[in-house]
C-alpha cells in the first residue's frame, strides 16, 4: 500500500489524497479513477466516485497528508530546526553558505537546488523545494544523523504549490525579490505573495533577515510591523551595515559594521551579489547565538557552491566562469563583475528557456551585447520552443552586431573555448551544472561541467 497524489499511477491498495494549491486542486480528478484502496477528500464528492471506492472526509487533506508522513517519519522535525531561504536569486549560496558555516559549530543539512546534503553525502532531488513527504523524509535523515539544523530553499513554485505548508521555521532570509516564473505566477505581487508565504511559517521569535537595500523591504516591513526583522545591505539603518567594497578577479574584500564595532571581511567568494549573500548568512548566525568573531574566522574555509561562480582557467590563459545567472538581476550582476575585473575581452555564453517569459528576452539579450565584446547565443532547455525563435527574441533590442549563433550548446562552448585570448574572460550562463537539457518534453543527459572539462585544456 502506497499513499499518492498523483491518480495516474494508482494501484488496487494505494490510497489517494486530494491534495489541492492555488494552481491545482485533485479532486477534480476522482471521477477518472478507476482502482484505489481508498481516497481521501475534504470535500462533498459523492456525485464523482467509480466503483464503489471507498472514501474518507476529512477537514484538510493538505494536512493530513503532512500528518500521515509525519507520523510514519516518526516526527523528524521535533528535534530538528528549520532554516528557510528564499529570494529570487541567491538561494541556493545562501542555502549552501549556511550549510557549510554553521556545520563548524553543529551538524547541519541541505535541501535544495543542488540535491540534499549530510555529512559528506549528497543525494539527488528532482525540485528545489520538493513535497513535503519528501522534505520529511530527509529531516528523518537528517534527524537520524544527529543534525540540528537543515536549511532548505523555498522557491516561489514550492510556496505557491504549498510543499512548505506545516512547516515551522526557526530564522528565514530573504536574499531578494525582483520578480521571476511569472509565466506561472502571471503577476510580480503573485510572485511576492508566494515568497511572503514563509513569514507566516516562523515559529514565536518571528526572526528573518532581511536585505534592507531591496525594494521589497518596505513591503516586508509595513505587512510585518511584529516580526523581528534583521537588515543587511549598505543603507545606513541596516543591523548588518556593508561597505567599502573591493571587487577582485578571485576574491572580494568589504567592511561589515555590526553594533558600531567595524569588521574587515575578506572573501573567497566573487561579485557584489555574493557580499550580500554572505553578510545574510553572518546575519543568521548572529541571530543563533554565535559570535560574530567565530563567524568570521571559518569565512576564509567556505567552499566553492557547485554551479555559481565556478572559475577555470583555459590553457591559452582565458578565464571562464560558469554560473547558473539566468534572471534579469543575476544576469546583470555578471556583467557587473566582468566588466569591473576584465583585463581582455568579455566572451558570453546564453540562452533563454522555452515556456518561460518571453517578454524579459530581449532586456536580457540587449544587456548581455552591451556589456560583451562577442556573445554566443545558444540552446538553454528550449522545450516545446526553438531554439532559433527564442534567439530572435533575445536579439529583438540589439543595437550592435557582436554575436553568433551556434544551436548546440557543446559546440558553443568549445568555439568560445578557441576563441579566447590571454586575459579573456568566458562567462557561460544560465544551466549551472544541471545534467540534462530540457528538449519538448524529455530531459536529455547534458551538463555544462562535463563540457568544460573535455575542452578547456584543448
Amino acid at each position: 500500500m502506497n499513499i499518492k497524489t498523483n491518480s495516474k499511477y494508482l494501484n488496487d491498495n494505494d490510497i489517494f489524497i486530494c491534495i489541492h494549491d492555488e494552481m491545482e486542486n485533485r479532486h477534480k480528478y476522482i471521477k477518472d479513477i478507476k482502482k484505489a484502496a481508498c481516497i481521501v477528500v475534504d470535500k462533498d464528492i459523492k456525485n464523482l466516485i467509480n466503483n464503489n471506492i471507498p472514501y474518507v472526509k476529512v477537514n484538510n487533506t493538505n494536512d493530513t497528508f503532512f500528518e500521515i508522513y509525519n507520523k510514519y517519519y516518526n516526527y523528524p522535525l521535533k528535534s530538528l530546526n528549520l532554516i528557510g531561504v528564499t529570494g529570487t536569486d541567491g538561494k541556493t549560496t545562501t542555502a549552501t553558505l549556511i550549510k557549510d558555516i554553521l556545520g563548524n559549530f553543529t551538524k547541519t543539512s541541505y535541501l535544495g537546488t543542488n540535491g540534499f546534503s549530510y555529512n559528506s553525502n549528497n543525494i539527488k532531488t528532482n525540485n528545489t523545494t520538493p513535497s513535503i513527504d519528501e522534505t520529511l523524509k530527509y529531516a528523518d535523515i537528517s534527524r537520524n544523523n544527529n543534525c540540528n539544523y537543515m536549511v532548505m530553499e523555498a522557491s516561489s513554485e514550492g510556496l505557491l504549490h504549498n510543499r512548505c505548508n506545516n512547516l515551522t521555521f526557526k530564522r528565514i532570509i530573504i536574499t531578494n525579490i525582483t520578480g521571476d516564473h511569472l509565466n506561472v505566477h502571471k503577476t510580480f505581487d503573485n510572485y511576492l505573495n508566494s515568497k511572503l508565504k514563509l513569514f507566516s511559517l516562523l515559529d514565536k521569535d518571528k526572526t528573518a533577515i532581511v536585505n534592507i537595500d531591496d525594494k521589497s523591504y518596505e513591503i516586508i516591513k509595513d505587512k510585518y510591523p511584529n516580526y523581528n526583522l534583521i537588515t543587511y545591505g549598505k543603507n545606513k539603518n541596516a543591523d548588518f551595515k556593508i561597505s567599502n567594497i573591493k571587487i577582485f578577479e578571485y576574491k572580494t574584500e568589504f567592511n561589515l559594521e555590526y553594533k558600531k564595532k567595524v569588521y574587515n571581511i575578506n572573501s573567497p567568494l566573487i561579485g557584489v551579489f555574493n557580499v550580500y549573500n554572505l553578510t545574510s548568512v553572518i546575519a543568521l548566525l548572529v541571530s543563533l547565538n554565535i559570535e560574530i568573531d567565530k563567524v568570521i574566522n571559518n569565512i576564509k574555509n567556505i567552499k566553492e557552491v557547485s554551479g555559481r561562480n565556478n572559475i577555470f582557467k583555459t590553457k591559452n590563459g582565458a578565464t571562464l566562469i560558469l554560473d547558473y545567472a539566468h534572471t534579469l538581476n543575476a544576469i546583470k550582476e555578471m556583467m557587473f563583475f566582468a566588466n569591473k575585473t576584465r583585463k581582455g575581452r568579455v566572451i558570453t555564453i546564453t540562452g533563454a528557456a522555452g515556456g518561460r517569459e518571453k517578454e524579459k528576452r530581449k532586456k536580457i539579450g540587449k544587456l548581455i551585447s552591451d556589456f560583451s565584446d562577442l556573445v554566443i547565443f545558444t540552446m538553454d532547455d528550449p522545450r516545446y520552443e526553438k531554439v532559433k525563435d527564442i534567439n530572435n527574441d533575445l536579439k529583438k533590442n540589439i543595437t550592435k552586431h557582436n554575436y553568433v549563433e551556434i544551436k548546440n550548446r557543446k559546440k558553443a562552448i568549445k568555439y568560445a573555448i578557441k576563441k579566447a585570448k590571454k586575459n579573456d574572460l568566458i562567462l557561460l550562463l544560465g544551466k549551472g551544472t544541471d545534467n540534462y537539457m530540457a528538449i519538448k518534453n524529455k530531459k536529455i543527459k547534458y551538463n555544462d561541467l562535463a563540457v568544460i572539462n573535455k575542452y578547456i585544456d584543448k
